[in-house]
């Protein structure tokens, strides 16, 4: 009868592969045997040796094996073939000159096939899109032997040095990935290599803007033309889109040309991974115009600083304050400058605009306001007077 053992008993010898039961039901210090035996197996050959068996009051005169497949045999030395895997529980029966009995059994494994080895990811597929993980993966490597045990498991990544198993593996670092791993059984049966990939991209890709001109205070004072450039480290930029003020994103696909007025640029970039960049906001303020100015004292007779009659000419007679009333629809006004005579006299930044012009004077002058917005526009208004200013006055 083949007495291949039960799984259960399989799983109790996978280690030693060697379980002995001293005596069967004898006590050899009743003058029975000791039976005892080693073994060496190669591939289905097994070689069977009795000779540590012996007995203290006579001598053995009859092996009896019984090689658990089935199959006898005899003789303190033998043989035996095996038809096919297992674990088998062979039985030594050896009888002495007086026919006393004694028994012994070990298992004995015939394993030919190397371990099984699967891995597991977690999560179990990509995160992201083309294949791309998008967080950290977390591997396991599971090995199965079903006769004498899975012994090692090895691993390596990315061609470097084999590094046995002992847990789960957690790639954490942006790459490209090759596992490749195998397992050995306690047999020595060695796994072919096998090998997987990952690839992990948790790298967010990033865009530079960069506009055809620098700004003056916050403003540009030009037609613009705008470049978005996007860059992803791995898994590379898959597209770029774009919109302006608050309008429907569109896909970037050439220099963007900006007009004047106050606008917000928003954009950002997806890698092939599925990442996306976080959302740019960019403000872009255009003022080609320049401001509007009028400038006082204009067309009369002003005797100082109060306007009597309107007149052709403009004639001062003592101090006057000299106002520049001006607007600017975007950027603003950032300063007003004044000059007599093409000489800088005063600026102001803040309104009223004006400066007191109560320097000794007498005969024809002109004033000349600049002013400029927040763009680096500028508008120039001038004034031809004729001023008396003795100062005693």
């Amino acid at each position: 009868m083949n007495r291949k053992i039960s799984k259960l008993l399989v799983l109790a010898l996978a280690t030693s592969m060697l379980f002995v039961l001293p005596s069967k039901g004898n006590d050899v210090s009743d003058g029975f045997p000791v039976a005892d035996f080693t073994f060496e197996v190669d591939d289905y050959n097994v070689t069977f040796n009795a000779s540590m068996s012996y007995d203290s009051d006579g001598f053995i005169v009859n092996y009896t094996w019984d090689f658990g497949d089935g199959s006898i045999g005899y003789g303190e030395v033998t043989e035996h073939e095996y038809a096919e895997e297992g674990i088998y529980e062979v039985w030594l029966t050896v009888t002495d000159n007086e026919s006393k009995t004694n028994s012994t059994f070990k298992a004995v494994c015939i394993d030919l096939t190397p371990p099984s080895t699967e891995y597991q990811l977690l999560p179990p597929s990509p995160t992201g899109k083309n294949g791309w993980y998008v967080s950290k993966v977390k591997i396991e490597l599971i090995a199965y032997d079903e006769l004498s045990g899975v012994k090692h498991t090895y691993y390596s990544i990315n061609d470097d040095e084999w590094t046995e198993y002992t847990g789960a593996i957690y790639l954490e670092e942006d790459g490209n990935y090759t596992i490749k791993y195998y397992s050995i059984d306690n047999y020595l049966n060695q796994e072919e290599e096998k090998s997987f990939g990952i690839k992990l991209d948790m790298e967010r890709p990033y865009t530079i803007c960069n506009i055809s001109q620098s700004s003056y205070d916050g403003w540009y004072d030009d037609i613009l033309l705008v470049s978005l450039e996007a860059y992803d480290n791995l898994s590379g930029v898959e597209n770029l889109y774009y919109r302006i003020d608050g309008g429907s994103y569109e896909k970037y696909v050439e220099n963007l040309t900006v007009y004047e007025g106050r606008h917000v640029l928003e954009y950002f970039a997806m890698d092939k991974a599925g990442n996306a960049e976080r959302l740019n906001r960019r403000e872009i303020n255009i003022d080609m115009t320049p401001p509007e100015v009028t400038l006082s004292p204009h067309k009369g007779f002003y005797i100082f600083g109060r306007k009597i009659i309107s007149s052709d000419i403009t004639l001062i007679i003592g101090n006057i304050t000299i106002v520049a009333e001006c607007s600017d629809n975007l950027a603003g006004i950032k300063e007003v400058e004044f000059y007599i005579d093409g000489v800088y006299k005063a600026n102001s930044s803040s309104p009223p605009y004006e400066w007191l012009w109560d320097e000794f004077s007498l005969g024809s002058h002109e004033i000349k306001v600049i002013v400029y917005d927040k763009a680096g526009n500028k508008a120039i208004k001038t004034e031809d007077v004729v001023a008396i200013n003795p100062k005693w006055i």
